[in-house]
C-alpha cells in the first residue's frame, strides 16, 4: 500500500510536471529564435567570427521571448482589456528589439566591424538599411517562434515526434485513458449570460484548467462546445493516478479563481467528469485539415459514463475497468454504484464515484 511519502512524491511530480512543460516550451522557443537569428545572419553576410557571440546573446533574448509568450502575454490577455494587453505586448516586443539592437552593436564592436552585417562592395550601405533590417530579422524570428508555440500547444512534444516519424500514417493500436470534462448547467448559464459573456466564460475556464492538465501530463484531445476531452497513454494516466488527480487539480484551479469568476460573471463554473480506459485505434486523417483521431468503443463509453453524473448525483465517475487498472489509491475514496445501462451499450457497466479522500496530500 502506498505510503504518505509516495503520495507526497506524486504531488511533487505533478508540481514539477506543470513547470517542466512551461520550461520545455520556453527552451524550444529560445532555441528556435537563435536558429532563425543565425540563419538570417548568414544571409545578411554577418562575419563568421560573430556567429558564436550572436548565439550567446541571442539565446537569453529567445528565452525572454519564450517567457513572454508562454507566461506573461496569456496572463495579460486574461486579466486586462484586449487593447491594453495588446499595447503591453507591443511594449514587451519593443524592449526585446532594443535589447537585440544593442547586442548587435556590442558584437560589432567586439569583432571590429562598423556594422554587424556588411553588404557586397557594389551595394551602398545606407544607414537606414541597418535600422530596417534588424526589425525584419526580429519580426521573422518572432513569427517562427509563435508558429512553433502554436504547434506545441496543439499537441504534446511526444506526439509531435511520433508524427514527424510518420507513425500515424497507418492506423496504430494503443492503450489510452480518457477523461471527459463537461460544464454543468451550461444551457441556462448561456441564456443568462448571453453568447459573448458565455463564450468568455468558457474561454477562461479552459485557460484556467490547462495547468492542471499539464501537471498531470495529460493531452487535450479536443474541445467540444463546453466540454474538454483529455487523454493519456495508459501507463502515464495510471502513474500516480494522473487521470484522477487531473479532475481534482482542475477543481482547485477554479476554486482559486472563485472571486474573479464572481466579479466577471456572477457565477463560478462547476463541472462533472467521466473516465475510462482501453484500446483505441489512432490514425492521422484528413487532407486539407489533418488531425490525429482516436477510434474505438472506449471514447463512446467514456462519454456515456460522464453523462450518468447527473442521474447518479456524482461529479466524477469512472468505470470498474479503470478502477481495477489503478490499483490501491489511498488518496481517493471509491464508492461502488453497481451496474448501469449506458446508452448504446448492450450490457451493464460497473461505475464508481470518486472523491478525494486525503485533500491535504
Amino acid at each position: 500500500m502506498p505510503t504518505s511519502r509516495t503520495m507526497l512524491a506524486a504531488r511533487s511530480a505533478r508540481f514539477w510536471a506543470a513547470r517542466r512543460h512551461a520550461l520545455h516550451t520556453i527552451g524550444l522557443l529560445g532555441s528556435a529564435f537563435v536558429g532563425i537569428l543565425l540563419a538570417m545572419a548568414l544571409l545578411l553576410w554577418v562575419p563568421t567570427r560573430a556567429l558564436l557571440p550572436l548565439a550567446v546573446v541571442g539565446l537569453p533574448i529567445g528565452w525572454a521571448l519564450g517567457a513572454l509568450e508562454v507566461l506573461v502575454f496569456p496572463a495579460l490577455v486574461q486579466r486586462l482589456p484586449l487593447r491594453l494587453a495588446t499595447v503591453l505586448q507591443g511594449v514587451g516586443h519593443g524592449l526585446l528589439l532594443l535589447l537585440l539592437y544593442g547586442s548587435f552593436r556590442l558584437i560589432a564592436r567586439h569583432v571590429g566591424v562598423a556594422h554587424l552585417w556588411t553588404e557586397p562592395a557594389s551595394a551602398a550601405a545606407e544607414p537606414w538599411r541597418q535600422l530596417v533590417l534588424l526589425p525584419i530579422v526580429y519580426a521573422l524570428a518572432v513569427w517562427v517562434t509563435t508558429l512553433l508555440r502554436q504547434l506545441l500547444q496543439g499537441m504534446s512534444s511526444r506526439r509531435l515526434r511520433e508524427l514527424i516519424r510518420g507513425r500515424y500514417q497507418q492506423p496504430a493500436t494503443e492503450a489510452r485513458i480518457f477523461l471527459f470534462v463537461d460544464l454543468k448547467d451550461s444551457t441556462p448559464l448561456a441564456e443568462r449570460l448571453g453568447n459573448d459573456r458565455y463564450s468568455h466564460l468558457i474561454s477562461d475556464f479552459f485557460r484556467d484548467v490547462s495547468p492542471a492538465i499539464a501537471a498531470t501530463r495529460g493531452e487535450v484531445y479536443q474541445y467540444v462546445g463546453d466540454e474538454v476531452v483529455i487523454s493519456w497513454p495508459a501507463a502515464t494516466g495510471q502513474h500516480y493516478a494522473n487521470c484522477l488527480h487531473c479532475f481534482f487539480e482542475m477543481q482547485r484551479a477554479i476554486t482559486a479563481r472563485h472571486a474573479a469568476y464572481q466579479a466577471a460573471y456572477g457565477v463560478v463554473p462547476s463541472f462533472k467528469a467521466g473516465a475510462h480506459g482501453g484500446l483505441v485505434t489512432t490514425v492521422l486523417v484528413g487532407t486539407q485539415h489533418r488531425e490525429v483521431v482516436y477510434h474505438g468503443d472506449v471514447l463512446n463509453t467514456t462519454a456515456r459514463i460522464q453523462a450518468q453524473c447527473n442521474a447518479l448525483g456524482s461529479r466524477f465517475l469512472i468505470s470498474a475497468a479503470l478502477r481495477q487498472q489503478l490499483g490501491e489509491q489511498p488518496e481517493f475514496q471509491f464508492m461502488a454504484l453497481g451496474g448501469h445501462a449506458l446508452r448504446g451499450k448492450a450490457g451493464a457497466t460497473e461505475l464508481f464515484d470518486v472523491q478525494l479522500y486525503l485533500p491535504l496530500l
